[in-house]
């Protein structure tokens, strides 16, 4: 083989190997851009400052070092069911005032207003609707995107004991899913 062609065919498989490599550092980059989302083990009960209705809320905290965005949660109430073929599970899906909000700030713990920790609320009466550990549970789930990668990240928490998820009185401010009794008020954003 003359010497011109194996120099060309180095070269040719240098410039392959250094596109994949750059290509796997950008990826491996740009995947450290993923949403982080913690959600609260508890749901916290309240009363409404706005309507005195009671109020069932779930907190979440943006752990991420930027905005998230395309935000989409959703509660369900997952009910088994025992069919001729086997056990499946039915759901029902439980309304969240706002359960889209546009954007969740970045996690600063300087940040004094928590703009970083965004609570969805319901009016439905999770104590009526859950009446069987047995059979029930209840599923959070939230999906989200990274503000500057564009990836998207989907999270979901489960609450199966009635008597330890729902608890009364209302989260406390900042970064901790802490529900406090004194104060049962629910402030609605």
């Amino acid at each position: 083989m003359p010497e011109w062609v194996s120099m060309v065919f180095g070269q040719v498989i240098l410039a392959i190997l250094t596109g994949l490599v750059s290509s796997a550092m950008f990826f491996f980059f740009l995947s450290r851009f993923r949403p982080q989302i913690a959600i609260s083990p508890e749901i916290a009960r309240g009363i409404s400052t706005k309507t005195g209705e009671t109020t069932y809320v779930i907190k979440v905290i943006n752990r991420t070092r930027d905005d998230i965005t395309d935000i989409n949660a959703q509660l369900h109430l997952f009910n088994f069911h025992q069919t001729a073929t086997g056990k499946i599970w039915k759901s029902d899906e439980v309304e969240l005032k706002r359960s889209t909000p546009i954007c969740i700030d970045k996690y600063n713990k300087k940040d004094k207003n928590a703009n970083y920790a965004y609570r969805f609320l319901t009016y439905e009466n999770l104590d009526a609707r859950w009446n069987d550990e047995n059979t029930q549970f209840i599923r959070f789930r939230i999906i989200a995107r990274h503000a500057t990668s564009g990836f998207g990240g989907a999270f979901k928490r489960d609450y199966l004991i009635k008597q330890k998820t729902i608890v009364d009185g209302t989260f406390s401010k900042g970064d901790t899913f802490k529900i406090v009794l004194k104060q049962t008020q629910t402030h609605e954003q």
